[in-house]
């Protein structure tokens, strides 16, 4: 027995080995004051079995409950990584918050929206504000509307006056969102009817309606609608109103 034993530990030993090879580079999957990984156990395994007493050796039936703990082990740890692999690809789309640790030791706060999720040496990476976190840097999902709200295109308030006399365009401030929940066109509405998009320009977040969108308003107050195309088709209504007058005093009068 005891030459199968002696067989058993120097298979154990150059796994051990093989595995240090394997993981030269890496920090043996476990950070300090963090939890005993399978090159630990099995370290630990192979260090009991070469330091063991010559004249009252460990028995057979230990070693074979031991290496089943081990392969118990290996099976959970697999399952686990599989298990969160699976879930990453949930997060795609939502507003989540990530911590950071710089090589000073500082924790910085990432806020964004996941991209997509790409795989890494086995292990699931998220796409955010275009760079690569590993899921366990996650600290935070969020997946309801309201917290995704400062993503998605907004209106800045504003009073607008324009005067048929002297014709000059509105401009208004807007963002078209940000991320995967941005809006690459706006449509706006003028008393119930849309704009031609002719008289629309939007540029460095300064929308514009030029006079002709307006010449066939009659003397009063209008709300403006815009209307984005992002993906909750976000309509805002309430930010922005147009006051029509005719003031009959041209430019010319007034200098």
């Amino acid at each position: 027995m005891a030459t199968s034993i002696n067989g058993l530990i120097a298979g154990l030993d150059d796994l051990s080995l093989s595995t240090k090879r394997t993981n030269a580079t890496e920090d043996n999957q476990t950070k300090a004051g963090g939890d005993l990984g399978k090159d630990q156990f099995l370290q630990l395994l192979v260090t009991q079995m070469k330091n063991q007493d010559p004249l009252e050796p460990e028995k057979d039936s230990d070693f074979i409950a031991q290496l089943a703990q081990f392969s118990s082990l290996e099976q959970m740890q697999n399952l686990n990584e599989t298990v969160q692999n699976s879930q990453a690809f949930g997060l795609v789309g939502k507003s989540v918050v990530i911590n950071t640790t710089s090589t000073n030791g500082d924790v910085n706060e990432v806020k964004g929206v996941v991209d997509y999720i790409t795989m890494s040496n086995g292990e699931a990476k998220m796409s955010v504000n275009g760079n690569l976190y590993p899921i366990s840097d996650l600290a935070e999902v969020k997946d309801s509307y309201y917290a995704i709200q400062e993503f998605l295109p907004t209106v800045e308030k504003a009073d607008c006056t324009y005067d048929k006399t002297n014709k000059s365009p509105i401009t208004i401030n807007l963002d078209m969102g940000q991320a995967s929940y941005s809006a690459s066109n706006v449509a706006v509405k003028l008393n119930g009817n849309f704009v031609d998009k002719s008289y629309l320009t939007y540029e460095k977040g300064k929308l514009s309606i030029w006079p002709g969108a307006m010449d066939s308003l009659g003397i009063g107050e209008y709300k403006v609608e815009f209307q984005f195309d992002d993906p909750y088709s976000t309509i805002v209504g309430d930010k922005v109103t147009l006051k029509v007058i005719n003031s009959g005093v041209t430019n010319q009068d007034k200098e």
